[in-house]
């Protein structure tokens, strides 16, 4: 019987540079996939838990600002009317009904304080004047009669 002696394989040493080294292209497309994964449960599971409106982000809004500076309007985008200028107002209530809020702005002015109503879509609001600044709400705010009104709180206006 013809026996070959069995040939053992010798395998050849890495050198320790070469055990421990990843392949570049699968350490970058980790990145990536990790970097993609992160942006998503951002802007789709955490966003909405905690309230955020992607569609309102700051550099959204700059730049709307900015549009409207130089005098470029959307034609969908409604005129601010004269009585409600861009500034701060004392809102006293929001009602459904022209009736129940003029029952507090009349109250309100039996007890001394200027009050109108305006109407934003189906909801009448019962506010204090349009001050330009939040500060000269906050003074206003301030210069209540105290236990004249229980609820109150500053709104902005455009």
């Amino acid at each position: 019987m013809n026996r070959q002696p069995a040939r053992r394989k010798i395998r050849k040493r890495k050198s320790t540079s070469q055990k421990s080294r990843m392949k570049f292209g699968t350490f970058l497309g980790i990145m990536i996939l990790a970097v993609f994964l992160g942006f998503l449960t951002a802007r789709f599971v955490v966003g909405p838990l905690i309230g955020y409106d992607a569609g309102e982000s700051p550099a959204r809004a700059a730049s709307d600002e900015k549009e409207k500076s130089t005098g470029e309007k959307d034609k969908d985008e409604t005129e601010v009317s004269a009585e409600q200028e861009k500034g701060y107002a004392l809102q006293f209530g929001a009602f459904s009904t022209e009736d129940a809020a003029q029952e507090l702005a009349d109250n309100l002015k039996s007890s001394g304080i200027t009050a109108e109503i305006i109407q934003d879509d189906d909801i009448y609001k019962v506010i204090g004047p349009i001050l330009s600044t939040k500060e000269k709400a906050l003074e206003a705010l301030a210069s209540l009669p105290e236990n004249s009104v229980q609820d109150v709180f500053i709104a902005s206006f455009k």
